[in-house]
């Protein structure tokens, strides 16, 4: 028997059909199909720079791309300079293939391009009929049974199933799912031939294999077949043990313990990026089945994060390991692990419809992950930095030319913020989002403008075949400081609704946005202070040598307006002994004023003030997002004040 799914609240519906690409379109004129989301704006721009350089160039749709199918003809990630089989590892060119097709699936449902619908089912018909083998195993290791020990054999694969789902749902060949089905039979059969449970597979205690669970239970939904949510319960199950095994993920969430404490060495373990694929899993599964323990124990975790883990750039992790990085005085996060961050956000918020997810997504969104991508969208950051010269740029890995994990990840940064900034239902329009935008779907068209967060009021035009409620979000940021056609929100309140007076309406959204003076105290947290490790981790001296002495040894304050943090930078005139000087005595009983200052080829730039202790402090300052989103050994830039 199919697949059943339970009851499921009418957000996470809709933002499911948003994946899959179930809104509602229209043939238009040139050919394309209307509907969901298309952004405007500055994220915009930055947006459409990475889809033109990444994905629909020439280039992109070439070299770029031809480079993760060549993988496959090498199968490279077998070699490793350590030839000693006793220490065999493996590397991870497998991956790059399914992560740049899952952003070519996404762009296709984004823009409505039948090019774009085009490109992603003969490619994906032909990596199957070129490399799948009789068996069913299609990766890019040359030993199908190398998956013990140091190796990313499985979670390339993952990234290759999920992709061929995901290939399927657009397109409806029935090839790319019945491949997807040969290569998870294969799996389960292998694992049960070597007697191998997951959690023994690859490295980081199985995290990456395990992460396998997303699309293992995809495939259960589109097929029906039982046997793959069997699979996909057993990971489930692997991770409730009573025996403590590592990673041992559920279990260990009603702990109440931090991440980092669940085992020793967390640095060899707690692998940030790979333990959100996995968390995502759960909530797939918890979905698909109605089972709450799994859907609980994401949540808790996500408390333990926000709590223990959270940097102060918006994202979590320290250069992609949890090691209490709330506590450390840099911060240092991968921009991987912000694209999990918030995915894991987005989930939690469809499955539970809390406002604190969507808090958090927009703090990161607009703040670490924005100020990875280069602006020119060719290229972009492996890390952001708290302050320093530049971030931690793309780092050529394994030996390909165009990729880098994170990059691959970036696109879907962007295309999951536009499937889940507005959501229409039959009933209701819930924005969630305010950054300039354009929704259409089944008669229902949105536009937002005003340029926020820089700017501080949004107009939102809603149109539709008749009057709906519209809910919109209320940043945990402002409660009490915003106001809708110019009546105030109440103090504390999560969303505002308003309902519209007749098929077509302006709403228009005032923020108030004075500059706030956060001091970041540490966490009191065993065991995390700054060691010569975190030093390294945060200063990357083997590939950043003008890096060297920039890890602070104590807590900064962070200055804040709206949403977005705001950094010290040349690209807002200051020196760089203002960057890197913190203003003596600074604490929170300052006053702080900001006036619009001339554009210095940032998204946002102002002249602060800064009164307190008979001192007056007046300097450049810019949005962070901006300050550094590009390769300049020479730049300088901090957040710390």
């Amino acid at each position: 028997m199919p697949v059943t799914h339970r009851a499921v609240t009418f957000l996470a519906l809709a933002c499911t059909l948003a994946v899959l690409g179930g809104v509602q379109r229209e043939r238009l004129a040139d050919g394309r199909e209307s509907g969901g989301t298309v952004l405007e704006g500055a994220v915009g721009r930055k947006a459409n720079a990475l889809f033109s350089e990444r994905l629909l160039c020439d280039k992109a749709r070439g070299d770029i791309f031809g480079e993760t199918a060549n993988a496959f003809v090498t199968r490279y990630d077998d070699l490793h300079p350590q030839q000693d089989k006793t220490r065999r590892r493996g590397f991870w060119q497998g991956e790059y293939w399914g992560k740049t097709m899952l952003s070519h699936c996404a762009y296709a449902r984004y823009s409505g391009d039948p090019s774009a619908k085009e490109f992603v089912r003969s490619n994906a018909l032909e990596l199957v009929r070129r490399f799948q083998r009789e068996d069913g195993y299609l990766a890019t290791y040359d030993d199908p049974d190398f998956i013990v020990g140091g190796n990313w054999n499985i979670w390339g694969r993952k990234y290759t199933l999920w992709a061929l789902v995901e290939s399927y749902d657009l397109t409806g060949e029935k090839e790319l799912l019945q491949a997807g089905v040969r290569m998870a039979d294969h799996l389960a059969g292998q694992l049960k031939r070597l007697g191998k449970d997951l959690a023994e597979t690859g490295c980081f205690a199985g995290l990456p294999s395990l992460s396998i669970l997303k699309p293992m239970v995809m495939l259960a939904e589109r097929t029906g077949e039982r046997r793959f949510l069997d699979f996909a319960r057993t990971i489930v199950a692997d991770n409730d043990r009573a025996d403590g095994r590592r990673p041992n993920l559920i279990a260990n969430a009603f702990s109440g313990k931090p991440v980092h404490e669940w085992y020793p060495s967390p640095e060899s373990w707690a692998k940030a990026y790979e333990m959100m694929s996995l968390l995502e899993g759960f909530l797939e599964y918890a979905n698909a089945t109605g089972e709450k323990r799994p859907l609980e124990a994401v949540e808790r975790i996500w408390d333990l994060l926000a709590r223990y883990e959270c940097n102060a750039v918006g994202s979590v992790g320290y250069h992609d390991h949890f090691l209490g990085a709330a506590s450390y005085p840099n911060t240092i996060t991968e921009s991987c692990d912000v694209v999990h961050w918030m995915r894991l956000c987005r989930y939690l918020y469809a499955a539970t419809g809390r406002m604190r997810y969507l808090d958090a997504w927009e703090m990161a969104f607009l703040n670490a992950f924005l100020a990875g991508v280069f602006r020119d969208g060719a290229w972009g950051t492996h890390d952001v930095r708290s302050h320093g010269r530049r971030h931690l740029q793309g780092i050529y890995e394994v030996n390909m030319l165009y990729h880098f994990c994170c990059l691959d990840n970036d696109p879907r940064g962007f295309f999951d913020w536009a499937d889940c900034q507005v959501v229409a239902g039959e009933e209701r329009i819930d924005v969630n989002f305010y950054t300039d935008a354009a929704f259409t779907s089944d008669g229902v068209a949105v536009k937002i403008s005003g340029d926020y967060p820089v700017g501080d009021e949004v107009r939102v035009k809603v149109s539709a075949k008749s009057p709906r409620t519209v809910r919109f979000r209320v940043p945990a940021w402002c409660r009490g400081g915003m106001r809708i056609d110019g009546k105030a929100v109440a103090p504390g309140a999560s969303v505002e609704t308003a309902r519209m007076a007749g098929p077509s309406q302006d709403f228009t959204l005032k923020f108030d946005m004075p500059p706030r003076i956060e001091p970041l105290a540490l966490c009191p947290i065993t065991g995390t202070n700054l060691t010569e490790t975190a030093i390294e981790l945060f200063e990357m001296r083997m590939h950043n040598k003008e890096m060297i002495g920039f890890a602070r040894d104590k807590p900064g304050i962070r200055i804040m307006r709206g949403p977005l943090l705001l950094a010290k930078a040349r690209l807002a005139g200051d020196d760089d002994r203002t960057c890197f000087t913190d203003i003596d005595g600074l604490d929170g009983s300052w006053k702080a004023s900001l006036w619009p200052a001339a554009d210095r080829k940032t998204w946002g730039a102002w002249e602060l003030t800064l009164e307190g202790k008979g001192r007056r402090v007046t300097l450049g300052v810019c949005d962070y997002m901006s300050a550094a989103d590009f390769d300049d050994p020479r730049n300088s830039f901090s957040i710390w004040f």
